[in-house]
């Protein structure tokens, strides 16, 4: 199996990735472990030395350059997958946009299965174009209209149908992901696998030495609520709505802003929380940064609430990493949350609604950990399948 994974290979660089990066890398190290098949996962290194970005450039690149990436990735991967036979290999796509040319490899005779982390245009639907044209419509206007639009636009649009054609299973985590690129695409096939939580591979004693650290660092007295969010840095990650909201907010609270700028719009965006933050009088917000391994479990176990505030999710990996670890978790009304958080986890509130239900959980107690369901290993299982041929995921 050759996984063409275009944040792929960037496992111990602290950049924030994505969701889309993480999967890659617990699915590479599910699979060495496990040895469904022989793998092999060609990353943007396969461009050699002085051409492969790093992390850091890919979260840096204008759209101009990001799209340039694109298109020497995909004949680089096109390349290499063309080498193998299709008769004893198959092919995942990690990154859509990113991916090799899907109309060469099938006429090639490779199956193919394609993950979606997103759905890029169902977030230019929600984002650019506040739902004002839904995404099917958005494909059909390409359809007639796509030659005239920026590369980048042709570049999403253009993929993501060649995917939807070429692909034998494209894998989303939600049904509500599923339903859209349904209506979108009409007969592709969509697998719904959810990818759950990885299990804390943590003793609770280090992870409680780390949050006394945490709170030495960080000044963090008895009996102030500790907020939380983790995601990178960039508008539909929604903080300046929680930002916001919290004007309202009475009591001694700090909420840790933990993630850093990526991608396009990010640096422009920190820059205006930042502007935010220091409006606020009752609540202190500290810009913690990247956070991973132990320093991330210790968030989460200091936290007494995590705050999810995505204008747009198709999941939320660390929506699901805050349940695995007993956090209260409240977060705003999208698709990927509606399937996660039930009452027993915490709440789904409309932006007004982020106050009281962030006053409600505070008062709960914490919930055991590794708890959530369901597990990471499970999703890593049904993807091997779908790849091998075997049946379909629960859920199509």
């Amino acid at each position: 199996m050759i996984y063409s994974a275009a944040h792929g290979g960037f496992a111990n660089q602290n950049i924030p990735l994505g969701g889309g990066a993480a999967i890659a890398n617990w699915l590479t190290a599910e699979w060495e472990r496990t040895k469904p098949f022989d793998l092999e996962l060609v990353t943007p290194s396969i461009l050699g030395k002085g051409a492969a970005p790093s992390a850091r450039d890919l979260v840096r690149f204008s759209e101009r350059e990001y799209a340039a990436f694109c298109g020497r990735f995909e004949e680089a991967a096109t390349a290499r997958i063309l080498l193998e036979d299709p008769r004893t290999t198959a092919v995942l796509v990690n990154d859509v946009s990113e991916a090799p040319d899907f109309r060469q490899l099938a006429e090639a005779g490779f199956r193919i299965v394609t993950i979606y982390h997103v759905d890029v245009i169902a977030y230019v639907a929600a984002i650019y174009l506040r739902e004002w044209i839904a995404p099917e419509r958005l494909v059909r206007l390409h359809e007639r209209f796509g030659k005239w639009w920026p590369r980048i636009l042709q570049l999403i649009f253009a993929k993501q149908r060649a995917s939807a054609a070429c692909s034998a299973s494209i894998v989303v985590p939600s049904q509500g992901m599923r339903h859209v690129i349904e209506r979108c695409y009409g007969k592709a096939r969509v697998d719904v696998v959810p990818w759950g939580a990885q299990p804390v591979v943590y003793s609770d004693a280090e992870i409680v030495a780390e949050v006394e650290r945490l709170r030495a660092e960080f000044g963090i007295k008895a009996g102030t609520r500790v907020l939380l969010t983790l995601s990178r840095l960039s508008p539909e990650k929604g903080h300046d709505i929680l930002l916001r909201e919290l004007r309202r907010y009475k009591g001694d609270a700090v909420l840790f802003i933990c993630g850093e700028p990526a991608f396009m719009r990010g640096e422009s965006y920190t820059r205006k929380l930042r502007r935010l933050a220091a409006e606020l009088s009752a609540v202190r917000v500290v810009f913690a940064g990247y956070a991973s391994g132990i320093r991330k479990a210790a968030f989460f176990r200091m936290a007494d609430v995590y705050v999810f505030p995505s204008r747009h999710e198709s999941y939320g990996l660390t929506l699901m990493e805050a349940i695995e670890a007993g956090c209260r978790v409240v977060c705003l009304n999208h698709s990927g949350a509606r399937e996660i958080v039930t009452p027993e986890y915490g709440e789904v509130v409309t932006p007004h609604g982020l106050i009281g239900a962030i006053e409600r959980q505070s008062r709960l107690p914490r919930r055991p950990a590794g708890r959530a369901q369901p597990r990471f290993q499970e999703a890593a299982g049904r993807v091997a399948d779908l790849l091998i041929g075997r049946g379909r995921a629960s859920g199509s």
